[in-house]
């Protein structure tokens, strides 16, 4: 059967009224508050100002408005067929709004659900913004069409453990000679919500240019914390080295890249060799690091600077790795930092303008500068997500250095 011309309003008006009301928790006193988070709504970890802010709450009251003026029965209608693990309830029930956390993980699960049947719904490397069932589906669309099957070979949820998110998708060149080098990328989302499926066009990308991408999922927040993230990308990371010589893959030339919080895990498993170790690996195994910017190097600083941004991100970090000093340090990759040891290189980018995030990497990169590593640092005039998406863009500066950055190890051609 389908579906009626108002639907897709109605999608609009849901996702706006969740909009609405989770930025109304993150933003009570508005008038005060010059950052706000908005990751729950675009995936990443992304900071806005008030004047962007109060234009979003304005177009979130339009869908509001909007939502209210539709019959009932409209609100929460799916189209018939509809896979039932991506039904969501009808607004009247006023249990869905009786608590912040309640909303959160009620669109953090809507989300996650969403970017597992590769549909989209949030802002991802095929480009723009998710807003609902019919504008996710259009980017899950271009996300597939992207691929040229003459090029690029595709492998999706290939386990590499048995709970559900460990799973990986991996994008081979078909017409390149190997062994060839692999690019082996972290999600982002604040530990907490993500998929792999959000980046398409970077596997495309990078492997229509010779390089093997691999993709992975990792088990979430709060159900998943420290260490369980880092010990699930070490354990993909162990999975795609021992399945090397099969994908066509060197073993010897294996990078970690990682974006947000995923930069955040790539950036720890590159300076903490205990869980490469848990794995019968070691630093030696990582040929090089690149980490698309995140603030979070040093956790313990990161919760405690007392910026909008850095409270912002507060929850998220607590949420994730808890509150004790000790493995707060554990879990930040300047604090593993130590002379004697040897480091992959490093090449990182951040948002010129994120304050926090250029203090960050300065004190990084003097650390394993003076800890005799080779790093390189990129303060760049983009956004959280543009970065992001710029990874996966061939034309890009940032995908022309981080080739570069490749072929001077790997000798691609």
């Amino acid at each position: 059967m389908a579906r009626r011309r108002w639907d897709s309003f109605a999608d609009f008006s849901r996702f706006s009224l969740i909009s609405f009301s989770v930025l109304l928790n993150f933003s009570q006193k508005i008038k005060c508050l010059p950052l706000v988070k908005l990751s729950a709504l675009s995936g990443v970890i992304e900071f806005v100002n008030q004047e962007v802010l109060m234009k979003l709450l304005r177009f979130c009251l339009v869908g509001l408005l909007f939502s209210l003026s539709l019959p009932r029965a409209a609100i929460g209608q799916e189209a018939t067929g509809s896979s039932p693990s991506l039904a969501r309830p009808a607004f009247n029930e006023a249990s869905q709004f009786s608590s912040g956390s309640d909303r959160r993980l009620r669109l953090r699960q809507y989300l996650e659900r969403r970017a597992q049947a590769g549909n989209g719904g949030t802002r991802n490397a095929a480009g723009g913004e998710g807003g609902g069932a019919g504008t996710g589906a259009i980017l899950g669309a271009r996300a597939t069409a992207a691929i040229d099957s003459n090029l690029v070979k595709v492998q999706t949820n290939v386990p590499y453990g048995k709970e559900a998110r460990q799973v990986l998708d991996i994008y081979t060149p078909k017409q390149a000679k190997g062994p060839l080098p692999v690019i082996f990328f972290c999600h982002g989302g604040g530990w907490r919500i993500g998929n792999k499926s959000m980046h398409v066009e970077k596997g495309s990308s990078w492997a229509s240019n010779g390089v093997i991408f691999v993709s992975t999922n990792y088990r979430l927040a709060p159900e998943a914390t420290h260490p369980k993230q880092i010990q699930d990308v070490a354990s993909a990371f162990a999975w795609v080295k021992s399945h090397a010589t099969e994908l066509g893959a060197d073993p010897n030339r294996m990078y970690v890249m990682g974006h947000s919080a995923g930069a955040q895990l790539v950036d720890l498993l590159g300076t903490n060799e205990r869980f490469l170790a848990e794995k019968g690996l070691s630093l030696k195994d990582i040929k090089g690091v690149i980490s698309l910017d995140t603030a979070s190097l040093d956790l313990n600083q990161r919760l405690g600077d007392g910026s909008p941004e850095g409270k912002a991100v507060g929850d998220m970090i607590t949420t994730a790795f808890g509150s004790d000093p000790k493995i707060l340090a554990e879990a930040s990759p300047t604090s593993n930092i130590h002379s004697g040891q040897k480091y992959p290189d490093f090449l990182l980018f951040c948002g010129a303008k994120r304050v926090a995030c250029v203090a960050q990497h300065k004190v990084f990169s003097q650390a394993l500068e003076k800890a005799g590593g080779k790093v390189t640092v990129k303060a760049v005039p983009l956004s959280h997500s543009e970065i992001s998406k710029a990874a996966g863009q061939p034309n890009s500066d940032i995908f022309k250095e981080v080739m570069a950055f490749v072929r001077a190890s790997a000798n691609l051609q």
